[in-house]
């Protein structure tokens, strides 16, 4: 943490010194959505009334939403799973999934989500076979700090640079694994109707913005796919912004750490014809923290801030995931790293014995017999009644509804416009 601190503040300090020594060339606010992008809610980031052409067919099929659009194509209920950022605890990922497939247990995986280090896990973990394990394992237990960034120089900061570090070794990482092989074998995912998405942060327009990466890999368009890996990976200040058809990207955690595709649409969902799927999380970071006293310092009390803020959006991230699991009438599945494992507090230190640590933990953990948590441990304020309501209804059969505003307070559109926010 202390790190992690210091680190903040040497980035505000470089801030405030390149402002004064560096003028950065002036942009102009692009107001062309690139093809494959959409709000997390399947609409359209320039026209948020309006459906994404990506998925106004499912938009306009019975249900109203992807979920229910797959289910019909699938002909199962769908297993989807998310993979969270978390830096080199992407670690913890990558050896929950090997575990997993050697429990005999893990599925195949119907719609894949993933954010930051997630989105780097996420082609591997769809495609799924023991030869992406093994790449998962060399990505998460094989590299070191030197093969994602280097440190930029005086000279560097001086020119009026946007980032602390350079990425450069990440992009090359992100090449050697994403191949024009890695595509085709997505693209034949999705000619077999399996997704595969992922969230990035854009900061010209603030919004969460989900790559269909399914679209990308058919298309070919080899460049595109691996800038929106590099890009959901972009820690702010620390590692550079990724441009993208003249729109400013950013890690997808700095907006939201997790990203589920399927419950999106206004129309309720349509209730299944196949009974109960599944929405794995798997969250590579703590659940609960350790209170630590605060030094009354700048660095100190921005880093904590910051990270606080972070914890916020992960457990606003998974408490709409919850709720949409239960308005699908899906089953919820979380899972993250034991208190118990060193992983150290800085999740860019990239340090070898940690991400060990953090890979057999999650290798460890899914061999046991139920490893899942059937519920986010801290749902916020969400008023106990409110909770109690959803367990009773769960709103995905034609007897149940959505409780009417009185007994709870909100609507069902406003239920749904929480779940599936417009940015």
């Amino acid at each position: 943490m202390r790190h992690m601190k210091l680190l903040f503040l040497s980035g505000i300090l470089a801030m405030v010194f390149l402002v004064g020594c560096a003028s950065p060339p002036e942009r102009v606010l692009s107001e062309k959505a690139p093809s494959y992008a959409t709000l997390p809610n399947g609409y359209d980031p320039l026209n948020p009334n309006q459906p994404s052409a990506i998925y106004a067919e499912a938009m306009s099929s019975p249900g109203g939403n992807v979920a229910r659009y797959l289910e019909h194509k699938r002909g199962h209920a769908l297993n989807i799973l998310s993979l969270s950022g978390g830096g080199q605890n992407g670690a913890f990922g990558a050896g929950f999934l090997i575990g997993w497939r050697e429990s005999g247990r893990r599925p195949e995986f119907d719609v894949v989500g993933g954010v930051s280090t997630g989105a780097l896990l996420a082609t591997h973990a769809l495609l799924g076979t023991p030869a992406d394990d093994a790449v998962l394992k060399e990505l998460y237990t094989g590299i070191t700090k030197e093969d994602i960034y280097t440190v930029r120089g005086v000279t560097g900061l001086l020119s009026g640079t946007d980032s602390l570090k350079d990425t450069a070794p990440l992009r090359a990482l992100i090449a050697k694994y994403i191949t024009l092989e890695t595509l085709k074998r997505v693209a034949a995912a999705y000619d077999d109707n399996r997704l595969l998405v992922v969230g990035t942060t854009n900061v010209d327009y603030a919004q969460t913005w989900v790559w269909n990466m399914s679209l990308i890999a058919k298309a070919g368009d080899l460049e595109l796919y691996r800038n929106v890996l590099l890009a959901s990976a972009s820690f702010p200040i620390v590692f550079p912004p990724v441009e993208i058809d003249g729109h400013l990207f950013v890690d997808g955690a700095a907006r939201s750490n997790v990203v589920v595709v399927g419950m999106g649409g206004a129309a309720k969902p349509e209730p299944s014809l196949y009974g109960q799927g599944n929405i794995y999380m798997i969250d590579n970071g703590r659940l609960n923290h350790a209170p630590e006293a605060l030094r009354r310092a700048l660095g100190d009390v921005a880093a904590t801030t910051v990270s606080v803020m972070m914890d916020q959006s992960m457990q606003t991230a998974l408490t709409r995931s919850y709720f949409g699991a239960r308005i699908l009438g899906y089953n919820f599945k979380l899972v993250a790293i034991p208190d118990n494992v060193d992983i150290g507090n800085d999740p860019l230190a990239f340090d070898p014995k940690q991400m060990r640590a953090a890979f057999d933990a999650g290798r460890s953990l899914a061999k046991q017999t139920e490893p899942w948590s059937s519920a986010p441990p801290n749902l916020g304020d969400i008023p106990a009644w409110a909770l109690k309501s959803i367990e009773e209804n769960h709103y995905s059969t034609p007897s149940e509804h959505v409780p009417d505003r009185n007994q709870t307070g909100a609507s069902e559109r406003q239920v749904l416009e929480y779940l599936v926010p417009s940015q």
